[in-house]
């Protein structure tokens, strides 16, 4: 009787699936169950410590990340010569689609921060033409004020969905309401280009500045079709703020997610489910956020492993 009961619900479940937007025959039992979220997927900026060793080709890294289960990736990468990891965008997107993965978008700059120096200490001295030469040589890392048109084009270039901006300077009013303007303009860019644009939050953006923040500035002055937010679950939670809450006050602007946890006596980021954050709850309420993407995300990850255990956390806690 407990075999054909197992029965019974796998099958229907499998049924059920079958009938969802975006799921197809070829998906598995795995993907297809757990509510509907979106692929396991990863920020490649959490493991530099692969992409910048010099004895690894960037298709070795690729490989180790897709055989751990990821499927879908965001970079953290680019430049004004047009390298993604040392290849172009379009060499690129072909090593990781030859893996079985997707590449969803791209962490580019916003407004630059200024690097002014304190009052009464000396200023930056200039690098050595050596130096100015080789910074010129590999290229400047692109933002959305200065290059936003080539960012663009390598997104769809590459087959991307997703233009993202990984931080912008939003220290005061001013710089808050030019990065609004200039995300207002990426908004517009990329769907023009069959794109969307997002803005993905660090905990500073939740400081009140002149009884706002820069989170509640960008998503009230903005399109609400055109410019979203790409929520880091971490340090939302470590700025005080509930992500549950936020998908209710802005239901549908949140459809990419980092998927970082904290841990609770060093406040830096830790593998998924062995810290401060309540994903269970976060993603039981999934559907208010309009969530897309997943991006699992450890800063500074040891190595390969660190990632692989927060894959297997996911799929035994949320996914199950």
């Amino acid at each position: 009787m407990s075999n054909r009961r197992s029965f019974l619900k796998t099958t229907g479940a499998l049924a059920v699936a079958s009938m969802l937007p975006g799921l197809s025959r070829g998906n598995t039992l795995f993907a297809g169950l757990a509510a509907n979220y979106p692929a396991v997927g990863l920020q490649t900026y959490s493991l530099n410590v692969l992409f910048n060793n010099k004895e690894l080709s960037t298709k070795d890294v690729l490989k180790q990340i897709a055989d751990i289960g990821v499927k879908e990736l965001e970079t953290a990468t680019g430049s004004t010569t047009g390298l993604y990891y040392g290849h172009k965008a379009k060499e690129f997107a072909a090593m990781v689609n030859d893996l079985g993965m997707k590449w969803i978008g791209n962490h580019v700059g916003g407004l630059p921060r200024t690097m002014a120096p304190r009052p009464g200490a000396p200023a930056r001295p200039a690098p050595s033409p050596e130096v100015a030469a080789a910074m010129a040589a590999a290229g400047q890392r692109t933002n959305l004020r200065d290059n936003l048109q080539q960012i663009v084009d390598e997104a769809a270039e590459a087959g991307c969905s997703w233009v993202i901006c990984a931080s912008s300077a939003e220290s005061n009013m001013d710089e808050i309401k030019k990065t609004t303007e200039i995300f207002a303009k990426a908004g517009e860019a990329s769907r023009k280009n069959g794109m969307k644009f997002a803005y993905h939050n660090h905990q500073s953006e939740f400081d009140k500045i002149e009884g706002t923040s820069a989170y509640e500035y960008v998503l009230g002055q903005t399109n609400k079709d055109e410019v979203f937010m790409e929520v880091d679950l971490a340090w939302a939670t470590q700025a005080g703020m509930d992500p549950v809450e936020m998908f209710k006050q802005y239901p549908g602007r949140f459809p990419l997610w980092h998927v970082k946890d904290i841990d609770p006596t060093t406040n830096r980021p830790a593998i998924v489910g062995t810290g401060k954050v309540d994903f269970k709850r976060i993603f039981s309420n999934s559907q208010l956020s309009g969530v897309q993407h997943t991006f699992i995300e450890q800063d500074g990850a040891k190595s390969i492993n660190d990632i692989a255990n927060s894959v297997k956390w996911l799929k035994a806690n949320i996914y199950a």
